[in-house]
């Protein structure tokens, strides 16, 4: 494979009688414990969108610069060997959000919709796929109200979807709810319960082969910034959710979790918000240690079990933190209001999200700043800074390009509406 990065995990008391000790390659595996390779994919991304998902036997990824969905081969997963996930669409939207059925026929997504009260709302949308070709774009029904509805993600028999909302009842951010395909339809959507959803947000949930749901969550117990846990299906209901451990969480954010439902592969990503850098990681089976190991029972070689297993039961049920739950409002989407009156100025902008929020602070020069965000073409705004002169605002634009935001340039504002009148700059 074409990697940047290849090195061991070790996962602690999953077979007894094996040293779990943490090695790097070249290693004696024959007298280790580590039944996991940890790889990070060579797909030259930057920004902020690092999450990947699978597709037949390739990895899609949102490429550089272009803001569009490619796909790279499993095998070598390389941006070089990349070609567009869609012949006939330019499509862009969240890789880990983006969910296909079991015979990848159908295909569900997250898009930004304005609604009647000029704000934009995510919405979760449908589509066919034949020959990578894509038609038949629309929304499903339940998404119809003024809530947020984001990330979904189907079961491989098509039966079942469960995605984020902040819609009611809610235990605070945005919570994770299910709904099921019936003769009518999609049915009403269920909020998953208080042991699944937390005062913080859950986000980018998976349904492997078995049904397991699999989700990030800044609420439970975990090692900081969104964490991976996993509900492990009972054929009717969920359990509660089980942190991976700090094999696969750490201080950073760790999110949009997959299994590919034949090979024994799955991926996950790893941001860093504040310095705007992240990577995107396959963990597949350690093949060479489980034989080393005379380890031949089925379990050990499905690699979503041995995920399970490394699973902590103790993180069950315990908070986080225990912070009040957000009152239930309806979530404020920075929308553009025009107002001809105010006087214009000027903001730099660093850098774009898929996510709303995702950098509410950023360090320049060591320092802290908030940041002013905005919605324009699908994709938020990150800007710092407000200035009354051009100068000024060519000043610290100088300060973010030292400080790595590369793709740096000063915006003009009249209130808050994107001004691009070029005369503003005419000081």
């Amino acid at each position: 494979m074409n990697l940047i990065t290849s090195s061991l995990l070790a996962l602690c008391s999953l077979f007894p009688g094996v040293n779990p000790g943490l090695h790097g390659p070249g290693a004696d595996t024959s007298q280790s414990g580590e039944w996991l390779l940890f790889e990070t994919l060579d797909l030259k991304q930057t920004g902020t969108c690092y999450d990947v998902v699978f597709y037949h036997d390739g990895i899609v990824f949102l490429k550089s610069g272009e803001e569009t969905l490619y796909l790279a081969p499993i095998d070598s997963p390389d941006a070089t060997f990349s070609q567009p996930l869609f012949t006939n669409e330019d499509f862009s939207c969240s890789p880990a959000a983006l969910s296909f059925s079991g015979d990848y026929s159908r295909a569900y997504y997250t898009r930004p919709v304005m609604g009647d009260e000029q704000k934009y709302r995510e919405k979760i949308f449908e589509m066919s796929i034949e020959d990578m070709h894509v038609s038949g774009l629309s929304e499903l029904i339940f998404t119809g109200d003024p809530s947020r509805n984001l990330h979904p993600a189907v079961s491989s028999d098509g039966s079942l979807m469960v995605f984020s909302s902040d819609r009611l009842p809610t235990s605070g951010g945005l919570d994770l709810f299910v709904t099921r395909l019936t003769a009518d339809g999609w049915s009403k959507p269920l909020n998953l319960g208080e042991s699944i959803n937390s005062s913080g947000h859950e986000w980018f949930p998976f349904l492997d082969k078995k049904n397991n749901l699999w989700f990030s969550s800044t609420g439970h117990s975990g090692y900081g910034g969104f964490d991976i846990f996993i509900c492990p299906y009972t054929g009717t209901e969920w359990g509660s959710p089980q942190n991976l451990g700090e094999v696969i969480n750490g201080p950073q954010n760790e999110l949009g979790f997959s299994v590919h439902p034949q090979k024994q592969v799955a991926l996950f990503s790893r941001t860093w918000p504040s310095e705007s850098r992240g990577m995107s990681i396959m963990l597949s089976l350690n093949e060479d240690a489980l034989d080393a190991a005379g380890i031949d029972e089925a379990s050990a070689r499905d690699i979503a079990m041995v995920m399970q297993r490394m699973a902590d039961p103790s993180s069950q049920g315990s908070p986080r933190h225990q912070a009040e739950p957000e009152k239930k409002t309806e979530p404020e989407t920075k929308t553009i209001i025009s107002s001809n009156q105010d006087p214009v100025v000027f903001r730099v902008q660093i850098i774009s999200s898929l996510y709303e929020n995702s950098f509410p602070n950023v360090l320049i020069d060591g320092k802290s700043y908030a940041t002013y965000e905005y919605l324009y073409l699908g994709s938020y705004r990150i800007t710092v800074g407000k200035f009354d002169s051009l100068k000024e605002a060519n000043s610290f634009r100088a300060q973010c390009l030292n400080s790595g935001f590369k793709q740096a340039f000063v915006a003009a504002f009249q209130g808050d509406q994107r001004e691009t009148d070029p005369s503003v700059f005419k000081q």
